[in-house]
């Protein structure tokens, strides 16, 4: 209980889950935590994840000294390394010594400096690298970044809809004007937890009926669908063509949007898959009228369909390549690929003539074909004229445009005042170093050395025992974190890491999730600075990120150019900076004092414009893509993609999860109670292999193998199984079984494989499954 003198003070909760960065209000009694309670300023409460913070700062696992390797690599418990304690002079000596002789050997080329982005905050954590450990290596020389390239989560949804918009952040048909919506290969109730999920609940209160496409009937199939369409993993691109084959056939089409707004119109060669142009490079169009070519723009109604002759080249419109990639895929032959009804494929057609598919960062995204997906359901959108927009938000300065709309500008002002450019050019796919370092011709080189911040490429990236041997095959290898992850296993010298409680942070975002802001308009979400005090004492000898980098600094010779005392100190820096700049009006009234007092600042930003000025090669939205391998979405079946020791039976998906960011929470007891950490697999897929509920099971390929207790349940289809993404080896690990190929834009594909199942021993116990926490709408279906 709270006592009425225990000193309040706030800290944030912002992991990469995409419903960060919320914010806790945290009275504390000498080292002990009195009270911890969202904070009241909080339009949209935060997930269960947030209340964990306490746990994870008391945690018995914490990691609390500096630890250094002794022994040989691998020659600890289950191929470990050993580690002994050792203090933070001779763990950063080692650490500048170990990067110096990586260095030497092979250049800064050939230093890695791994992180990802378990940490949106800053000084410590990713958000403020610019000013922390990337401006250190800078200008020690460079460093390869391979966070830069890729990813492991939504490169694919990026890519994809930037093909299409020229940019992620676009407005679609709004929920008002829907009669449908379509949930995608999504499941908002755990994934959209801040934002996506109420501004879903409240078209549904208002009538508004919906599908949903999953292999699974998750929680958002029991709270929203009104059908669920159990399709085959994997297969989505196939379902999107036959949809849009019905739509086109039924007239669906809405014609004028797609000649005015779209690159339909546009006439493509036969023989080279290239636009006609005009000699000033404008794209041809066929004007029925006049029966001949003239430039997109100088023609009223132009064609969108046909064959054509002109300048004696054989063409035809983007639009026919479309309709001809889709043609093949009647109901009949995708309700057999995919495992769906024929009337699954009517109902969705149906749906979009006054709907829309709800598309980000979805499960079909993360397998090897997933940019074809993204690019397919865009177009389902686009063909019905449902797009708005793209949305642009800038500062003040005349012809100032920040990358996104829900940038408040601290990250672009914390890169442009101490930001040092990178010398090192090189670079690696995040979701390939272990690859790069193993096999150094795969990827420009050997890598002697790396240093890690913020990720778990073990836990996060595919082919977890190829990681970990990459790691141990390094010259030297250094782990800064709260725990002993299995990435921190293999290294030389761990730094251990203090947590939010313990710093002094800030961090920009909207108050819903940022990554679907853009598709909540009915909420208006606002801009916010959320802040950390640091409210409680640093556990042993734990310390924050930025004061790690500083010591580093000092060690390798750069001390001067690291003037701070505290993380305080540069988030005052910080604040003063923004308070001054010109493009930010909306920082002129932020201060310390209303950080601390508050914990949340909201920023008078003006609502992001809705803008037709894509930046696209042609300035429209496109569904023909000449500078691609396929100019038009095309279906490839999940049976192509090869992996390690061969294909197996039963199909693998590895969504994100409610209970989990990535690796981040992997230890939190709490929410491993209940069938949250669970494989399920279906009766009859149980049953021929012996199964029963709760029984230990071993899932297995070429990759390795993991164990679960098994939950056998209808709610999944045949031939699949499921498990949540993330996890530890005593846990059940996905990414063991699960390999590193990349998609077209280089993002991980853990949803792209197999793996069969036994039945592996004894039978554990169930607890009553976990319920979701109070909170808006929480109410269970």
């Amino acid at each position: 209980m709270s006592g009425n003198d225990a000193p309040k003070a706030f800290t944030i909760c912002a992991p990469h889950c995409g419903n960060y960065p919320c914010s806790f209000a945290v009275e504390a009694n000498g080292e002990g935590i009195a009270s911890f309670k969202a904070n009241p300023a909080m339009r949209i409460k935060p997930c269960i994840k947030g209340f964990q913070i306490p746990d994870r700062y008391n945690h018995p696992g914490r990691l609390l000294y500096p630890m250094k390797r002794v022994g040989e690599k691998g020659s600890g418990p289950g191929g470990a390394n050993r580690f002994e304690r050792t203090s933070w002079d001779e763990a950063l000596n080692l650490v500048a010594q170990g990067l110096e002789a990586a260095k030497a050997k092979g250049g800064n080329e050939s230093v890695m400096m791994y992180h990802y982005a378990a940490q949106h905050t800053m000084p410590g954590g990713k958000d403020g690298s610019p000013a922390t450990i990337m401006r250190l290596l800078n200008m020690w020389g460079g460093a390869i970044q391979p966070y830069l390239r890729g990813s492991l989560c939504w490169k694919a949804f990026l890519g994809g809809s930037a093909d299409v918009f020229g940019h992620w952040q676009i407005r679609n048909r709004p929920n008002a004007d829907c009669e449908w919506i379509v949930i995608w290969g999504n499941n908002p109730v755990e994934t959209g937890y801040r934002g996506l999920m109420q501004s879903l609940q409240e078209a549904k209160r208002a009538g508004t009926r919906f599908i949903a496409v999953d292999p699974m009937r998750t929680r958002s199939v029991n709270r929203f669908a009104d059908r669920h369409v159990p399709i085959r993993p994997s297969t989505d691109t196939a379902l999107a063509l036959a949809v849009l084959r019905l739509m086109l056939t039924e007239g669906a089409a809405d014609e004028d949007f797609l000649r005015k707004r779209t690159n339909a119109p546009f006439l493509v060669g036969e023989e080279d898959g290239d636009f006609l142009t005009a000699p000033d490079g404008t794209p041809l169009v066929w004007d029925e009228a006049a029966g001949e070519t003239r430039p997109a723009g100088a023609c009223e109604r132009p064609a969108l369909y046909g064959s054509f002759q002109a300048g004696g080249k054989a063409c035809r419109t983007a639009f026919d390549h479309l309709r001809a990639a889709a043609e093949p895929w009647t109901p009949a032959r995708a309700a057999k690929e995919c495992g769906v009804s024929e009337e699954d494929v009517r109902a969705i057609a149906g749906a979009l003539r006054k709907g829309k598919v709800v598309v980000y960062y979805g499960a079909y995204q993360r397998t090897v074909h997933g940019e074809q997906a993204v690019r397919a359901l865009h177009i389902l959108n686009l063909v019905t004229g449902g797009f708005g927009g793209v949305l642009r938000h800038g500062g003040a300065s005349e012809g100032f445009q920040l990358p996104s709309a829900t940038d408040a500008g601290l990250a672009d002002i914390v890169a442009s005042r101490w930001g040092v450019p990178n010398p090192v050019q090189r670079t690696v796919p995040i979701g390939q170093i272990a690859e790069a370092i193993l096999n150094p011709e795969s990827h420009g080189g050997p890598i002697h050395a790396a240093l890690i911040m913020w990720g778990n490429p073990v836990g996060q990236a595919g082919d977890a025992h190829k990681t970990e041997r990459a790691l141990r095959a390094m010259d030297f290898c250094a782990v800064s974190d709260i725990f002993m992850t299995p990435t921190a296993k293999c290294a030389d010298v761990v730094l251990p890491a203090s947590t939010w409680l313990e710093r002094c942070a800030i961090t920009e975002g909207v108050e819903t999730g940022s990554t679907f802001y853009h598709l909540i308009p009915e909420i208006a979400p606002r801009h916010i600075v959320m802040f950390s005090t640091g409210v409680m004492p640093q556990r042993g000898e734990s310390l924050d990120d930025f004061e790690i980098v500083c010591r580093l600094a000092e060690k390798m010779g750069y001390g001067d150019h690291f003037p701070w005392k505290s993380s305080r100190e540069w988030v005052e820096e910080l604040v003063a900076v923004a308070r001054q700049d010109d493009r930010f009006p909306w920082f002129s009234g932020l201060t310390m004092e209303k950080l601390e007092t508050e914990g949340m600042v909201i920023l008078d930003i003006p609502e992001p414009e809705t803008s037709w000025e894509l930046q696209t090669p042609q300035g429209r939205a496109r569904l023909y893509f000449e500078d691609t391998k396929t100019p038009v979405p095309s279906y490839m079946p999940p049976e192509v993609v090869t992996q390690k020791g061969g294909r197996k039976p039963l199909q693998l998906i590895t969504p994100k999860t409610y209970f989990r960011a990535s690796s981040t929470f992997n230890n939190a007891k709490k929410l491993l109670h209940g069938d949250w950490n669970v494989a399920t697999l279906n009766p009859a897929d149980a049953g021929v292999r012996g199964i029963s509920a709760g029984d230990r099971i071993r899932i297995y390929n070429g990759f390795g193998e993991t164990a679960y207790c098994a939950k056998v349940s209808e709610d999944i289809r045949p031939g699949v199984v499921h498990i949540p993404a993330g996890g530890l080896p005593e846990q059940g690990a996905a990414n063991h079984i699960t390999g590193d190929a990349l998609s077209e834009y280089e993002n991980a594909t853990q949803n792209s494989y197999s793996v069969e199942v036994e039945k592996a021993g004894q039978s554990i116990s169930r607890s009553k499954p976990a319920s979701l926490p109070p909170g808006p709408g929480n109410k269970q279906a």
